[in-house]
């Protein structure tokens, strides 16, 4: 009898195989096929031999799905297994078919080979079979054990016979069942003997994982008991989870308080399905191609909170020549698992050793290029200052020797400074380090080359072949004529404080010189990074990264499953990290955990609200309403007098030119009132958040009225609960505000009841829900001291609170992020029609055409934090649509048909309208956290290329046939025609494989520029290596190919430039980045096409605005809600040094702006001069407060100014320099006298021509 098994996706092929060999001593030839790998083989031996029964269990994503459907009919009889198989296609009857999968439903040889059996008695066949056996599909397992066990008390037993060793720490060690009963379980037994030898009790529990989350505990979780029940068979119980386990360790996230009841950390591990040992060790990405390795390894587990995410063992097929099929093998990878069992090791300790022993260093984090001394202690929406002082006094309460440390943050900031325990720069040398005493230690050639032989060969020889022999050129200082690397900090105690170290430069200056990562993004860290992180290692039973975020996760190396010779790994060692970041900035976040093995504890954002205007904004805005009133009512009269008074306050507010004399008032009145809509929209937080506190009864209301600005199906909008206040004050947010705190405080009479049944039944019990988790932000603290004792961090989502994720509550969590396979969504893909369809309209009532080519920057935050609605965008522009499967996730991309492309346009149809060509400059974040949605664009890109359609319906098919023309001619037979192809359609570009960030933003710091056609080139250099999906066609996964010439004519075409603000936090002058991928990509085409491009902005601003404007005129927007608004000022004025380094940071974004796309108006400049630099109370609170940050402010006005960016009164250009001189003696009356040079406020200007080692590989004068 002959049976054929079509499998699509199977786990357990090797008891299959044994079947096989079983059902042949009875005469059944059962053969196996996988539908991935040889269903053409499937097909051929139906068609040739004669098929008693065929088992199909094959899906549509796979290959041949119809074709096998079809064949199959050759076959005598039929049973389908799986969701995927259509209705009808079983032959036998229902209740057969389920009597089958009775015997399926357990891995078992024995139960395969009688369910075989028994379709074959139905079929006819005279044969005994016997009934389903039970399987026992959990219980404890070791490789070196005659058995398995039942119990954890009869593990122990026979463990502490076996060695002698009955008390230890105990390592929980979830696996799968299947893997035991197939026999492929290498790498597990490396797992728990390595463990053991580490001098550890392994306590490996096999199960089938996660059961529904219907089934009632504790049998949804097999192993749980196992574990509950070490805790009285062994001594010290369970110190720790190694879980081997893929996908959902949890049904839901929800369950987490199982975990949190063994208060354990978990440590993931990842097994590559598709790569072998030798091939992950060579791969830059770590996990292969695709996502699923992603998803499965690490965004699903760390749902559950698993931290460490670490490479087990790869696969390698092993060929049954039987069979003819290919079975995976698992093979460990030692070295990871060693190291593995270090690092538990050092966080078991933490769980043992006395507070009063640990010795802990806290790192702050610092951004050289925006002024080291002007931005120590750099973290998103956080007083890290006073917040430190808040958990140095929790530290001690809770016995850490933490000595006469500063209780006072102001008091910790004054003793970096006053030492300078911190990194040479302009206004540092290390001479005067030395003498302030802000060393902690020094680092001499033998202890530093002691520290490079431990490292990777590959890693110590790109080290030195980037920086040279000890002891290079950073924070080098002589000590009896031998040279040192100079550790700086404070310590008190068992305690000590450092600045993150300088990542890429070296030296007392900022310039393109000193500037080495801006020459090579893949630079490794410098020596003093290297020795200030080993001497952490060495001296620290943990590490504290205090603030979002720092250097160390975007250190060179792999995207995920990082190795040895991974400079991430290299900095920690085996050392914990634990992470306090901010909650809505995810992308980063995940970075921080799966490249820096970080445990995050995150905190609550500051206050966000709508901007309070200034007084004259508001005066100007009731004068425009009035002045309305009069055109309506026919007042000719009073709209005059209106008028008159109208635009003096137009003018003073920039809202019109200085010249301006009125004419076409009504248009530029309705424009006034867009734009003073535009700035009340505009979310600014009122200060920053401190540490372990929460926000005021005021504040918390705020938070939520600031939630409901974005309209929600479950809650009445802002506008109906204001309706109910009473109040009259005009302003929606403010009135419904006050209903929300009366309803919080549960005052008497503050909505009644009638009121109450009118907003929804639910609204009060919602308001004291969010506002009592808001008000759990008191736990960060003891959260963070948890991390500190080896305790288990429960898990919580990350996101925009102020988007409505109040999911994301209560804080002191550790984050995850959104299932980025569940993306985009259907309604991402309505927003993302509708903001393309907008791009173009505004675009044609401009040009009065269509653009061809649209360059935009994508960030993984429009999947984390707008569901993708930018990705949406873009395919909307191409004509294309994503295709979601049956499990809402999407599996392809298809092409509208031309004809249903069309477009309103001021109440004309264009159709059909053309598809437009997308350029992508993705973000590293995405194109790591995110790799599906760059790959679903370049599918886009490619299939598109392939439509046959004319040049004036395709725009993307134009571009690509004139550059395959390009190549033809420029390569002619050197490289196949399909490969010439494949480049032609490359849209899809990033930085080199394991780097992030586009280079732009560095040239601007370090003034590393003469001309646009520099930065350019930076932009170009930096962003142009091609990635593309295996899906494209006929080719292979490209994985950061270099593609500079191919970049470049990409951006030859762009007509518009764009990008959208992801978040209604950060906006586009809070963010330098934003400056260096859309303003860079701005100047790129500048100087390649040689004309300029539209540059054209969108906001995720709460109330759902789709609109798209010139950058110009966001700019100005945010200028007015925020640096020139005194509201904000005065929040800042609360928050001293970081306020001021804010301000600070804002006009460098400026000055960005202005560099790269002219788009900084001069009475921008001119109104910061007048709010900063005139306005004595300002200049005064600046140079008390943080006087580098003055001294950057006005450094940057005079640049603009000296590159004719700011042409600047006479006066005011005076005003500045007088005030840049004036903070130049105090910084020189601060450092005293000092023997080395240091750069102090000079701008000194070198570029790639100036400096021998800067070589970029693509010059502008190439495509000339």
């Amino acid at each position: 009898m002959n049976i054929v098994f079509v499998y699509g996706h199977m786990f357990n092929v090797q008891t299959w195989t044994r079947a096989c060999a079983m059902l042949r001593e009875d005469g059944i030839e059962l053969v196996l096929f996988s539908q991935q790998q040889s269903a053409e083989k499937a097909m051929a031996f139906v068609e040739n031999k004669s098929v008693d029964i065929f088992i199909g269990q094959f899906f549509h994503d796979l290959p041949c799905y119809a074709e096998l459907l079809e064949c199959s009919e050759k076959a005598s009889m039929r049973v389908g297994l799986g969701w995927d198989m259509l209705p009808g296609f079983s032959t036998f009857s229902e209740e057969q078919v389920a009597r089958f999968n009775q015997y399926l439903a357990k891995i078992s040889v024995d139960n395969y080979v009688n369910g075989i059996k028994y379709l074959a008695a139905c079929a006819g066949i005279d044969l005994a079979y016997n009934e389903p056996l039970p399987v026992q599909t959990h219980g404890l397992y070791h490789p070196e054990a005659p058995g398995l066990f039942s119990n954890a008390a009869g593990y122990h037993d026979w463990f502490v016979s076996r060695s002698g060793r009955g008390q230890g720490p105990v390592i929980g060690i979830p696996c799968y069942y299947g893997q035991i009963a197939e026999k492929n379980h290498d790498d597990i037994d490396a797992v728990i003997r390595a463990i053991e030898s580490n001098g550890m009790i392994p306590l490996c529990v096999y199960s089938e994982g996660a059961q529904d989350a219907a089934v009632p505990l504790p049998e949804r979780y097999p192993w749980l008991p196992y574990f509950k029940e070490s805790a009285v068979s062994v001594s010290m119980g369970l110190s720790a989870i190694v879980n081997l386990m893929a996908g959902r360790l949890l049904s839901t996230p929800e369950d987490a308080f199982i975990l949190q009841d063994l208060n354990v950390p978990v440590f993931q591990m990842v097994r590559l399905y598709h790569q072998s040992p030798d091939e992950w060790a060579k791969d830059s990405g770590g996990l292969g191609s695709g996502s699923l390795g992603m998803v499965y390894g690490l965004a699903q587990p760390e749902m559950a909170g698993v931290i460490e995410p670490t490479m087990t063992a790869g696969t390698i097929p092993k060929h049954d020549a039987a069979m003819d099929i290919n079975i995976r093998r698992y093979v460990p990878v030692a070295e990871r698992i060693d190291h593995l069992c270090k690092r538990l090791g050092r966080w078991i300790q933490l769980q043992t050793l006395p507070n009063s022993q640990k010795r802990v260093t806290i790192v702050l984090n610092n951004n050289p290029c925006k002024g080291a001394e002007a931005t120590l202690g750099l973290a998103a929406g956080l007083d890290t200052f006073e917040s430190l002082a808040r958990f140095i006094r929790a530290l001690k309460d809770a016995g850490y020797h933490v000595g006469d440390a500063p209780e006072n943050g102001k008091a910790i900031l004054d003793l970096f400074l006053e030492r300078k325990a911190i990194s040479e720069f302009r206004w540092t040398t290390v001479d005067e380090i030395v003498r302030k005493g802000g060393v902690l230690h020094r680092v001499d050639r033998v202890e530093y080359e002691r520290m490079l032989e431990c490292l990777p060969q590959a890693a110590k020889e790109r080290i030195l072949d980037d920086w040279g022999d000890f002891p290079g050129e950073g924070m080098v200082y002589r000590e009896n004529g031998e040279p040192v690397l100079l550790v700086t900090g404070l310590i008190f105690g068992n305690l000590k404080l450092m600045i993150q170290p300088k990542r890429g430069c070296y030296g007392a200056k900022c310039n393109g010189e000193v500037c080495r990562i801006l020459h090579d993004p893949e630079l490794s860290p410098p020596h003093h990074w290297l020795a200030v992180y080993n001497y952490i290692q060495k001296t620290s039973d943990v590490v504290v990264h205090f603030g979002a975020h720092g250097a160390l996760e975007f250190l060179p190396g792999k995207r995920a499953a990082l190795s040895d010779g991974c400079f991430p790994e290299i900095s920690l060692g085996d050392m914990p990290n634990v992470y306090l970041y901010v909650m809505d900035v995810s992308g980063d976040g995940i970075v921080a955990k799966r490249r820096g093995r970080a445990v995050m504890v995150d905190h609550l954002t500051p206050v966000h609200r709508p901007a309070v205007m200034d007084d004259d904004i508001l005066a100007l805005e009731r004068l425009a309403e009035e002045y309305q009133s009069a055109r309506d009512n026919k007042e000719t009269k009073r709209e005059a007098v209106v008028k008159d008074k109208m635009i003096p306050l137009m003018k003073s507010q920039n809202f019109v030119d200085a010249t301006y004399g009125g004419e076409d008032f009504d248009e530029e009145a309705g424009l006034l009132a867009r734009r003073i809509a535009q700035i009340r929209r505009t979310l600014a937080p009122s200060g920053m958040h401190v540490l372990g506190t929460h926000p005021d009864p005021d504040g918390i209301a705020t938070m939520l009225s600031t939630i409901l600005i974005k309209p929600t199906h479950e809650q009445p909008t802002l506008e109906k609960i204001a309706a109910v206040s009473g109040r009259t004050a005009n302003n929606p947010f403010d009135d419904a505000k006050e209903v929300i705190r009366s309803v919080i405080n549960d005052e008497p009479g503050a909505v009644s009841d009638s009121a109450e049944a009118e907003l929804s039944k639910d609204f009060a019990l919602w308001c004291r829900d969010i506002g009592g988790r808001i008000n759990m932000s008191t736990r960060e603290i003891p959260q963070l001291l948890r991390a500190l004792n080896g305790e288990y961090i429960e898990p919580g989502l990350s996101g925009s609170l102020c988007l409505g994720k109040t999911q994301t509550l209560p804080t002191g969590r550790n984050f995850f992020t959104t299932d980025v396979q569940a993306l985009p969504t259907r309604a991402a893909f309505e927003v993302g029609r509708e903001l393309a369809d907008n791009l173009i309209r505004k675009y044609i009532r401009e040009e009065n055409r269509f653009p061809e080519s649209v360059g935009i920057s994508l960030w993984s935050i429009d999947a984390f934090k707008s569901d993708g609605e930018m990705f949406c965008q873009i395919l909307h522009l191409m004509g294309m649509r994503p295709v979601w499967d049956a499990a809402g996730r999407v599996s392809k991309i298809e092409a509208v048909p031309i004809e249903a492309l069309s477009l309103l346009v001021d109440e004309k149809t264009i159709s059909p309208r053309p598809r437009i060509d997308v350029v992508i400059q993705t973000s590293g974040i995405l194109r790591d956290m995110v790799p599906h949605f760059a790959d679903l664009v370049d599918e886009a890109a490619v299939l598109a290329s392939r439509l046959d359609e004319s040049h004036e319906l395709n725009f993307i098919r134009k571009h690509t046939d004139e550059r395959l023309a390009e190549l033809k001619k420029e390569l002619g037979e050197k490289v196949t025609e399909s490969k010439m192809g494949r480049m032609a359609s490359f849209r899809v570009f990033s930085s080199a494989p394991g780097t992030y960030g586009i280079g732009v933003g560095l040239a601007l710091d370090a003034s590393a520029w003469e001309s646009e056609a520099d930065l350019a080139e930076t932009y170009v250099n930096w962003g142009g290596y091609a990635y593309g999906s295996d899906r494209a066609g006929d080719f292979s996964r490209i994985s950061g190919q270099k593609a500079r010439r191919l970049y470049a004519g990409n951006l030859k075409t762009i007509d518009v430039t764009y990008m959208r603000q992801y978040s209604p936090e950060y906006d586009l002058v809070d963010c330098g980045c934003y400056a260096g991928y859309l303003g860079g990509m701005s100047v790129a085409v500048k100087a390649v096409a040689g004309k300029s491009a539209r540059v054209y902005w969108a906001d995720t601003n709460a109330v759902g605005d789709l609109s798209v404007r010139d950058l110009k005129d966001d700019i100005e927007i945010s200028v007015k809600a925020k640096l020139l608004n005194k509201n904000w000022i005065e929040n800042q004025k609360k928050h001293g040094y970081k306020g001021a380094g804010g301000v600070s940071g804002r006009v460098n974004n400026l000055f960005k702006w202005s560099a790269t796309t002219g788009k900084v108006e001069k009475c921008v400049f001119d109104k910061i001069v007048e709010t900063y630099i005139r306005d004595r109370e300002n200049l005064d609170w600046l140079r008390t407060e943080n006087p580098y940050a003055l001294e950057e402010l006005t450094r940057r006005l005079l640049e603009a100014e000296s590159r004719g960016l700011w042409e600047a009164f006479p006066d005011m250009l005076d005003d500045v320099r007088h005030a840049a001189l004036l903070i130049e003696g105090d910084m020189e009356e601060i450092m005293g006298n000092v023997n080395e040079e240091f750069q102090g406020g000079k701008v000194d200007v070198l570029t790639a021509g100036d400096v021998d080692k800067w070589e970029p590989e693509w010059r502008l004068a190439f495509d000339k």
